[in-house]
């Protein structure tokens, strides 16, 4: 078993009731080893550090019991997965300077952006894997797996979400 740290993040319904009701019913539910925030009414985001067999298991153990806890809530999105070079460099120890010169230098085999804009956004696990195979940076094996299976659960919804427009667009 291993611990994991990952981030849920979860749309409610309408009511929303009481902050603190929901914080109770999370932890009655088992999500005692989570931060909660609740800063914006419609949405919640559970930070956990969850020990488990797998990254993938301690997601979906988490995610089961939000449910339970929350009727109606639905996953928005998991981390970590998506990130910035100021992510990054926060999440490895670096600073945002050493990440920018990964991401900008000579070294064509850096892996290219998700989103190029303002700011430029990568799956955490493309640069996990670079700076492991490419520059022999010592990755946390957890962190790694986290990465995967976020980006796998954010792969799903969001092949969830598009079936449904296009049956909207099939109308």
């Amino acid at each position: 078993m291993s611990v994991y740290e990952f981030e849920l993040i979860f749309s409610l319904v309408a009511p929303f009731g009481d902050p603190d009701d929901i914080v109770n019913a999370l932890f009655e539910a088992g999500c005692d080893d989570a931060i909660v925030g609740v800063g914006k009414r419609d949405r919640i985001a559970l930070s956990f550090s969850r020990d488990a067999a797998s990254a993938g298991q301690a997601m979906a153990s988490a995610w089961r019991e939000v449910r339970e806890a929350l009727r109606g809530a639905e996953l928005v999105e998991a981390k970590p997965d998506l990130v910035n070079l100021s992510d990054m460099a926060e999440m490895l120890g670096y600073t945002r300077q050493n990440m920018q010169k990964y991401a900008a230098g000579k070294d064509v085999s850096f892996p290219h952006p998700v989103h190029v804009g303002a700011p430029d956004v990568w799956h955490l696990y493309d640069v996990l894997l670079w700076l492991r195979d490419e520059k022999g940076v010592a990755v946390e094996g957890e962190l790694l797996e986290a990465s995967l299976a976020a980006a796998e659960i954010n792969a799903r919804l969001q092949s969830e979400r598009l079936a449904v427009q296009q049956r909207r667009v099939a109308v």
